[in-house]
């Protein structure tokens, strides 16, 4: 028996909004996550081991990221440990009305689901105009840079070169991307996997999509 469940990007997105409603957040946040951990996984930038921790480290008493320093060049924010599959747009709201073009956001767990956040706020709403690169950490530790355009497309997954983020921070910076970092899948790369999701399905680890369903059982 395979080891993987193969299911729709409707089906994955259902079933984790019902697991977040489990865990007591309401219906904004249950469709943020829903949204962001189907991005994600249809895209690449996340797998099952990444969902399961997220999943796991959730706490509804958490409203928001936790202000510490505002300046005229940054903000930063202590997220208190919540995974970045909820929160985060009203933090880089605030950043571009304010003209502030970066943001770090300190204690986030999973900060790979910041992509798809800022990538929606950017294809609803954009950003003056501007690009987006978002800093992140994998589960192995290795740092990484995803680029957005002004409309929120995909631009492509980079390593960067020199490391300064913490390994449960998120840095985001508005404007045009440094270029000191070398590219680990680009827009082509990003788009095949999405292609190949869409025909045949996104994977889940079997174990951990039974144990979601048992989770949402009753919502």
């Amino acid at each position: 028996m395979s080891d993987t469940t193969l299911v729709s990007a409707e089906q994955l997105t259902s079933l984790i909004q019902r697991v977040v409603a489990s865990r007591g957040f309401n219906v904004d946040d249950q469709n943020t996550a829903g949204h962001r951990a189907t991005f994600a996984m249809q895209h690449g930038l996340a797998n099952s081991d990444l969902l399961e921790t997220s999943l796991a480290g959730l706490d509804a008493s958490i409203r928001a990221p936790k202000l510490l320093v505002e300046s005229k060049d940054s903000l930063i924010y202590d997220a208190l440990g919540q995974p970045a599959l909820v929160h985060i747009e009203a933090i880089f709201k605030h950043a571009v009305d304010k003209g502030i073009n970066e943001i770090r956001i300190h204690k986030t767990a999973c900060g790979a689901f910041a992509v798809p956040a800022i990538a929606r706020y950017l294809e609803q709403h954009g950003a003056n105009g501007q690009s987006v690169c978002i800093y992140f950490n994998n589960l192995e530790g290795g740092m990484r840079r995803f680029d957005l355009t002004p409309q929120g497309h995909l631009r492509g997954l980079l390593q960067p070169r020199e490391r300064d983020l913490a390994w449960n921070e998120v840095r985001i910076t508005i404007g045009p991307a440094p270029a000191d970092c070398k590219t680990v899948a680009g827009t082509a790369d990003i788009e095949a996997y999405r292609a190949r999701c869409e025909a045949n399905g996104i994977g889940v680890r079997a174990g951990l999509w039974q144990r979601m369903e048992e989770l949402a059982s009753g919502f």
